[in-house]
């Protein structure tokens, strides 16, 4: 079962009550558009709104999640419900590229603003005084210190994205899955890791570079 076929499914029933699109998403508290968007299947709808949706279409849970017409139930097949929450928890992914599109630019933005507040020379370098102050000794031009960064944030995000094409970040999801259907107690732990790992690269290759960009113009 697939968001299409779930979506097809919807419109069949929503149908079948007389509702159009708007008053069912009245009913839910939803926009129409995002009944629009389940019945064209490209997203699903989020777990909490199932109940309510099964009950606007005078269905069962069990039935909305099976996409079982109740008067077809005896002939249609029936589809494992760990299949739809799989489907669920696969929609609710975050979507890293776009991530790493952002953080590029942001860091263009922040490179840009860098230049234009801060246009002479940017302390690069601190020495300790014997009073325990701090005094800068090396110094870079604005213009070549943030393009710089720009550059660094640029590569950075290429070596994660590289990384994941690699088919070594898809092979542990694959092996986590294969660890969850044998061993089902796992399955947090193999989730943790992967939001572990995912953080790691999303701080450790994204989010430092801008953070260093404003901490050098707040400083200047």
């Amino acid at each position: 079962m697939d968001a299409k076929t779930f979506g097809a499914f919807l419109a069949r029933m929503r149908k079948s009550q007389g509702l159009t699109q708007a008053e069912l998403a009245q009913q839910l508290h939803v926009t129409d558009k995002a009944v629009s968007r389940w019945e064209r299947g490209v997203g699903l709808p989020d777990i909490n709104t199932l109940e309510p949706l099964a009950d606007a279409l005078g269905l069962t849970l069990a039935d909305l999640m099976h996409c079982r017409d109740p008067q077809e139930a005896d002939i249609a097949p029936e589809v494992p419900l760990e299949d739809f929450f799989t489907l669920l928890r696969r929609q609710q992914s975050i979507d890293w590229r776009s991530v790493r599109a952002v953080l590029f630019w942001l860091s263009a933005a922040l490179a840009i603003w860098g230049i234009l507040a801060c246009p002479g020379r940017m302390a690069v370098h601190w020495r300790t005084l014997s009073n325990g102050n701090l005094q800068a000794d090396g110094w870079l031009p604005s213009w070549v210190f943030f393009p710089l960064f720009v550059g660094i944030e640029f590569l950075s995000l290429e070596l994660w994205n590289n990384f994941e094409q690699t088919g070594y970040y898809r092979h542990w999801g694959e092996i986590g899955a294969s660890v969850t259907r044998s061993m089902n107690f796992c399955s947090p732990a193999v989730r943790l890791w992967k939001f572990v790992l995912d953080l790691l690269f999303f701080f450790g290759f994204g989010f430092a570079i801008p953070c260093a960009e404003m901490m050098a113009i707040l400083i200047n």
